[in-house]
């Protein structure tokens, strides 16, 4: 072989080799993903998260915020002018004519009233002034402000935490829809086997004259309908897989294995007893409806304070050009002020006192709503727990049904090359065996799924 011809045959491996792992669907790793580790990256790539999680950052600074409301504030304010004429105090043409008409003489009040008498230069004007507030007594109204952030605060890490229960969630769903459907397209693909097996014998009974064509022809509808029962399984897993995929934030082509997706024995989870206090305590809803109490309760004492008096202690320097501190100077100069400032709400038409009353009404439905939570929780404890049961009652029934169903169709086939059962009995065997299979993977999913439930129920953190 010449070393064009070997190099040729180089160059296109090495072409094929990078086509093929470009085509190729990615793979993650060579170890099956647990849903722990599916839940990981779905909190990581979540961008609903990623917001309620910057949420919390808002409501942090807004809580700093309202706690600097209880130093004093220090403000600057100025401002400069330029005038295009000077200010006079009187009209010296109008005085001149006045004095005039008394008999005093001209050049007299020249001198006198010279045209520059009591003529101000305000040409350039400039003013300033540093104020310092501190307050003294507000109703408790800043109090009842930090109250309202902190809430605010806790009501945002709560949602966040809700947040990230929905998330997982949504992706342990996704999770157990795939290896449903794992185990639905591998029973697809076993069930086409068996129907496949039956066509070719009934084939060759066709050929020796023990069968008959409609008969041939009955097996081959069965094995197309098995085709595209086993088709729209391999369909919807893929499209399971896509779902998986993006709620973990990896390409779309990733494929993985997952560590469930093995059909083996599974011992049903013990469930613990917890007290209902403790689950109020440790579910998000009844978290944030707290937090939203505190809130209206807040709320309502700024109510309060509107219809209380406030006290400021003011503390002021203020400078000015020109001053009239000492006659009228052109140059800068300042003073000190200290004050008090006292302002007590008289009559207002009851619009503060029926605030007060909204703000009542508001922390009467927050508790109301708070209770409303607490029995939804009471009602949804029980039934998950009950449901719960029953998933691990049909799961057992299920093996048990799956092992007749095994059984059975074994014994169909025998007494079917015997030629004991005809084809219809055989097919039927082999249609109940599928049928309990496929229960058996749904019951071994629901179960899971309603253990999963009644954590969230009970408020167990899954993340």
């Amino acid at each position: 072989m010449s070393k064009r011809r070997v190099f040729t045959i180089t160059l296109q491996f090495c072409i094929c080799l990078i086509v093929g792992i470009i085509v190729a669907p990615r793979a993650v790793g060579a170890s099956a993903v647990s849903l722990d580790t599916c839940r990981v990256w779905a909190m990581q790539h979540s961008r609903s998260l990623a917001i309620a999680k910057e949420m919390t950052r808002q409501s942090s600074n807004l809580r700093r915020a309202a706690r600097g409301a209880y130093w004093p504030g220090v403000d600057f304010d100025g401002a400069f002018f330029y005038n295009q004429k000077p200010t006079r105090l009187i009209d010296v043409e109008s005085l001149r004519n006045t004095v005039a008409g008394w008999g005093v003489p001209q050049e007299l009040l020249s001198s006198l009233l010279p045209n520059d008498l009591l003529e101000l230069d305000t040409h350039r004007v400039g003013v300033g002034a540093v104020t310092i507030t501190q307050p003294i007594f507000m109703g408790g109204k800043i109090w009842a402000a930090n109250e309202m952030a902190r809430y605010a605060e806790m009501l945002a890490h709560s949602q966040y935490r809700q947040v990230g229960n929905d998330v997982i969630t949504a992706v342990d769903e996704a999770y157990w829809l795939v290896v449903s459907l794992v185990h639905k397209a591998r029973l697809a693909e076993d069930y086409v086997a068996l129907v496949k097996s039956l066509y070719s014998d009934m084939n060759a009974m066709i050929t020796e004259g023990v069968a008959t064509q409609s008969e041939g022809l009955a097996v081959a509808v069965a094995l197309n309908e098995a085709e595209v029962l086993h088709t729209k399984a391999e369909n919807g897993l893929s499209m399971s897989r896509m779902l998986l995929a993006r709620l973990c934030g990896l390409p779309l082509d990733t494929i993985f294995e997952l560590q469930d997706e093995s059909m083996s024995v599974v011992t049903p989870w013990e469930l613990n007893t917890y007290h209902l206090q403790g689950v109020y305590a440790r579910r998000e809803e009844v978290r944030s409806l707290q937090s939203m109490a505190g809130m209206a309760r807040a709320q309502q004492r700024i109510a309060l304070s509107d219809m209380l008096p406030s006290v400021l202690l003011v503390g002021m320097y203020s400078m000015g050009v020109p001053n009239f501190y000492n006659g009228f100077q052109t140059h800068l100069e300042g003073m000190f002020s200290v004050g008090v400032m006292v302002r007590v709400p008289i009559f207002h038409w009851g619009v503060n006192y029926y605030r007060y009353k909204v703000a009542q009404s508001a922390v009467v439905i927050a508790d109301m709503e708070i209770e409303m939570a607490k029995e939804s929780i009471d009602l949804q404890v029980e039934q998950t727990r009950l449901g719960y049961e029953e998933a691990v009652r049909v799961y057992k029934l299920c093996e048990h049904n799956c092992r007749q169903a095994e059984a059975n169709m074994h014994n169909a086939r025998i007494a079917f090359n015997e030629g004991v059962f005809t084809y219809v009995q055989l097919l039927a065997a082999q249609t109940a065996w599928q049928q309990a299979r496929s229960e058996l993977i749904d019951a071994r999913v629901t179960m899971a799924v309603t253990y999963d439930n009644y954590l969230r129920a009970v408020g167990v953190p899954l993340y």
